[in-house]
């Protein structure tokens, strides 16, 4: 009995032992089946991988190369529009140098238009003068003469003895004056100690007359010049014309009334008064005129006049005014 249950117990295990056998297979199969199909998506999914992997690597490529060409497209551009730049710079210099040319072209034009209506302008009137002044035109020929004739004394002073008669033959305007001095001075300088006596004072005597003559004024107060003239007073009367001796004797007397005159007043103008009296000019009454009339203060002139007095000099110039001087004390007395 025993025997039979245990044979049915051992049935029921070995069918149960079956029954789980065959589960197990089931569930290796599936696992099989399972483990294939893992192996299956690993594999689509490292395929997949890959192939991300490969195209991210390419678009790190392609970013790169991207990278390389913007950066020579803007180093190239960037030289592309320095040079331009320059270009344009020295486009604008070239511009603005030309533009400078032309206004400096137009200016020298201007100036060559204004030289040519003023050498017209002088021609027309050069020609009007020719044909209807002939006097103002030789008037304008003489002034340019003397003037050269100025300028040539400067060069060489010592040439006074050809040119100082043509000098004291025509008039010389102001501005001749600084140049006559210029030479005057420059004859003083280059002269001394290699002239005779006799021959220096004739250099000087030619210049004092032109002065004397000329211009009288300025030169008794310059100072440079005064002394000179004062010496030879004498030799200015001497030579002078009646027309000369009426201009000399009138700047003389403004000379002596200039309160800035660096010279003795009284001591020049008694030199004057004797320079006079030795004079062909001494009986010349209108020269008392013009003395008595331009001096001032009239004290200067009459202590001049006492002073020749008290020397006894007879000062023939002013005789009338000694007889009237005498006729007023015989008819006080």
């Amino acid at each position: 009995m025993m025997t039979h249950n245990d044979s049915i117990w051992a049935r029921a295990l070995e069918a149960h032992a079956d029954s789980l056998q065959s589960k197990v297979d089931l569930l290796q199969g599936k696992l099989d089946a399972l483990q294939g199909k893992t192996e299956f998506l690993s594999n689509v999914v490292e395929t997949a991988n890959d192939g991300v992997s490969n195209q991210l690597s390419a678009a790190n490529n392609l970013l790169a190369l991207v990278a390389v060409i913007m950066a020579v497209v803007g180093i190239w551009l960037g030289i592309y529009i320095a040079k331009k730049k320059n270009q344009i710079d020295i486009m604008a210099s070239t511009v603005d140098a030309k533009k400078k040319t032309v206004e400096q072209l137009a200016e020298i034009v201007d100036k060559k238009k204004e030289k040519v209506d003023e050498i017209a302008k002088s021609t027309e009137e050069l020609d009007k003068k020719i044909h209807g002044d002939l006097t103002g035109l030789y008037q304008d020929l003489r002034k340019e003469e003397t003037n050269a004739l100025l300028d040539r004394l400067i060069l060489e002073p010592f040439d006074i003895c050809n040119v100082s008669d043509l000098l004291l033959a025509r008039e010389i305007e102001n501005g001749g004056f600084l140049k006559l001095k210029e030479a005057f001075l420059k004859l003083l300088k280059e002269q001394e100690g290699e002239l005779p006596e006799n021959i220096d004072k004739t250099y000087r005597i030619r210049y004092i007359i032109l002065f004397f003559q000329h211009f009288c004024y300025k030169a008794l107060i310059d100072e440079e010049v005064a002394p000179s003239i004062i010496e030879y007073l004498d030799a200015g009367c001497q030579t002078a014309f009646k027309r000369d001796i009426i201009k000399s004797t009138t700047e003389l007397c403004k000379a002596v009334s200039c309160e800035n005159a660096k010279f003795n007043k009284e001591d020049v103008l008694v030199e004057f008064l004797l320079a006079l009296n030795h004079s062909w000019h001494r009986n010349y009454k209108e020269l008392r005129k013009i003395i008595e009339e331009n001096i001032t203060p009239n004290e200067l002139l009459q202590s001049a006049l006492e002073r020749c007095k008290k020397d006894k000099v007879e000062l023939l110039l002013f005789e009338e005014t000694k007889q009237e001087e005498s006729e007023a004390v015989s008819q006080q007395s």
